[in-house]
């Protein structure tokens, strides 16, 4: 008697091969890097309530300053008003007073902004790098996944966020002078722009500063140091060399020289960018900023056809070129065995990768 035989199972289906998983693009990384680290930063440096108080000090200090420069305009131009009009009491002045009004509101609250940014820049970046140094996590971070210039980049912007904040809460105050008149949309467009670029050229400085040094503290203070230089330091300078230009006999004024200050001085400084956004939207009301910029430019005043955007164009773009440059500069600092580093081609799938030889 013969064993049954045992039924044929049937075949399986060869299973497809999967592809192998691909690495995401640079710019993805780059992109979700900066995404990871800005989340993680924004997360620690908003929580609590420090933020909004700080938000709610910066706004009421800046309505003071408003409702300030708008009583001592006004009370300015009743005073004038009631000694042309020869004693006589006068509760009202003209109309071209509001919009001097507005002007001054608007220079104001710009060279406030610009001397926030340049104060409180620094000590929020320069401590970006180097905090993590001491607590001994920078070398976690850059074995990770994350990308180096994603990393850097999002450290800069997370420690920035509360000069981004301030900028923006002060756009409704700055509405104010629309009310006044004497300026136009495009010059509050022009003051914000400068704005931004000074706060991220500044904002890498201390960035530099703090992978270039092991403490927060020294960061700290080399960051100020080279703020302070770009701001009272180029500007004594170019004063100075303007001064150095005139000739003189016997006390006596005589003329200026041939050669003068050269303007690539004032380049990075925020100060004479802001007076040459001032002298762009009102050439009128503030004859001494038109005439300093005409000073740094070399350009003739003229009522009839008054400078426009003469310095600031310069400057914003310096400090742009200034942040990418520290900012790159930041990324090679922090990781030298990255440096110049190709991203790694895909692994073949197991089909087309050779066999090895007998």
């Amino acid at each position: 008697m013969t064993a049954e035989a045992a039924p044929a199972t049937p075949p399986t289906p060869a299973t497809p091969a999967t592809p192998a998983s691909r690495e995401p693009s640079a710019l993805r990384s780059f992109w979700a890097s900066i995404s990871a680290v800005g989340a993680k930063e924004s997360r620690w440096r908003m929580r609590g309530r420090r933020a909004f108080v700080v938000v709610t000090i910066y706004v009421t200090l800046v309505s003071l300053l408003v409702y300030a420069v708008y009583r001592f305009m006004y009370d300015q131009a009743l005073m004038q008003a009631q000694f042309q009009s020869e004693g006589l009491s006068v509760d009202f002045v003209s109309g071209s007073v509001s919009a001097q009004i507005g002007q001054a509101i608007f220079g104001a609250i710009l060279v406030l902004q610009t001397v926030l940014t340049v104060m409180v820049a620094p000590a929020l970046t320069s401590g970006a790098i180097s905090v993590e140094r001491e607590k001994q996590t920078l070398e976690l971070l850059i074995t990770t996944p994350v990308s180096t210039l994603g990393l850097v980049v999002g450290k800069l912007f997370s420690s920035l966020a509360y000069v981004f904040l301030l900028i923006a809460a002060s756009v409704p105050l700055m509405s104010i002078v629309f009310a006044f008149g004497g300026l136009a949309p495009e010059d509050l467009v022009r003051a914000y722009v400068l704005l931004v670029a000074v706060a991220f050229g500044i904002g890498s400085i201390g960035l530099v500063m703090s992978a270039l040094v092991k403490r927060t503290q020294i960061a700290t203070a080399l960051s100020y140091l080279v703020v302070l230089g770009l701001t009272i330091g180029t500007l004594a300078l170019h004063t100075y060399w303007m001064a150095s230009t005139t000739e003189r006999e016997n006390g006596a004024f005589r003329g200026m020289r041939s050669h003068h200050a050269p303007e690539a001085i004032l380049w990075l400084n925020p100060l004479a960018a802001d007076l040459d956004v001032v002298c762009t939207g009102t050439p009128e009301s503030y004859g001494f900023t038109c005439s300093y910029i005409s000073l740094v430019t070399k350009r003739e005043v003229d009522p009839a056809n008054p400078m426009r955007d003469a310095l600031w164009p310069v400057s914003a773009a310096s400090f742009l070129v200034l942040g990418i440059t520290l900012t790159l500069l930041t990324t090679q600092l922090i990781a030298p065995s990255r440096r110049l580093r190709r991203p790694r081609p895909a692994a073949p799938p197991p089909e087309q990768r050779p066999e090895p030889a007998a």
